[in-house]
């Protein structure tokens, strides 16, 4: 049985046989021959079909599991992913439990800790309190289609929302929590985004590859005063998730307009 369309190795250019072979896997994924959860062939029948060493086509399918083209079934084999999912957290005010959910996905959350605890250095400074102030800590792990998805650490001044309740974030994202129960309107997100890859306990957690990629990125939510209301670190499967970032040139003559009147 032939698995996949091109599997001819050329040996007259300067490119690494591994990475023509994964190419030609991801050609066949992205072209629909292989369809999400069919299995593709073994490492054997692979170099067999490449003419090629078992430790070449281990390269090519390990660079596969980090792009999220592919995943590994315990005790069956591995298969073709599932789309990454596509989030628009950089172009609207939205939470991802309300951007997921609105796409039509399943999404659970788990919270993972709770409590009322002294604020520390990043709180003190991304939140305008102090070192005697309290901060709610929530320690979250949303779970996508029943996969661990994303991991959320994130801090409220207790000054601002004295009794807030963990459990309403099972079934709603903060930004609509702090609304709908506190009356805490969120005017504006800072969001700073970062590559990143899984340590050893990030790997358990989301239960991937230690090194797999990580989207990590810092919320800090303000009211309409200015004031902070939330700081938070999120940390997204990169094998499973790609961002979408619109930019109109509105937008950029708009910044453009700010820089001119700041240097004039």
């Amino acid at each position: 049985m032939v698995f996949i369309m091109n599997y001819n190795i050329n040996k007259n250019i300067p490119i690494p046989y591994y990475y023509q072979i994964q190419q030609s896997i991801k050609d066949s994924i992205m072209k629909g021959e292989w369809a999400p959860g069919d299995f593709i062939p073994s490492e054997r029948e692979i170099s067999d079909l490449f003419k090629v060493s078992r430790i070449t086509v281990r390269k090519a399918l390990d660079n596969l599991l980090l792009e999220g083209l592919i995943k590994k079934v315990k005790g069956k084999g591995t298969v073709v992913s599932k789309p990454k999912i596509e989030e628009q957290l950089f172009n609207r005010l939205i939470g991802t439990y309300q951007d997921l959910t609105e796409k039509g996905y399943k999404v659970d959350n788990k919270i993972l800790s709770f409590n009322l605890t002294s604020p520390d250095q990043k709180d003190i400074a991304n939140l305008n309190i102090s070192a005697n102030d309290k901060v709610f800590k929530i320690e979250r792990l949303r779970y996508l289609e029943g996969e661990p998805y994303h991991y959320s650490m994130t801090s409220i001044p207790q000054k601002l929302c004295s009794n807030f309740d963990a459990n309403l974030l099972v079934k709603e994202s903060l930004i609509n929590v702090l609304d709908k129960y506190y009356n805490l309107k969120i005017y504006k997100l800072n969001r700073v985004l970062e590559a990143t890859i899984a340590t050893p306990q990030e790997a358990k957690l989301f239960n991937i590859k230690v090194g797999a990629p990580i989207l990590s990125f810092y919320n800090t939510a303000l009211l309409n005063d200015g004031q902070p209301i939330e700081f938070s670190l999120n940390k997204i499967r990169g094998d499973m998730a790609k961002f979408h970032i619109e930019i109109s040139m509105d937008k950029v003559e708009d910044i453009s307009q700010t820089i001119n009147k700041i240097y004039s």
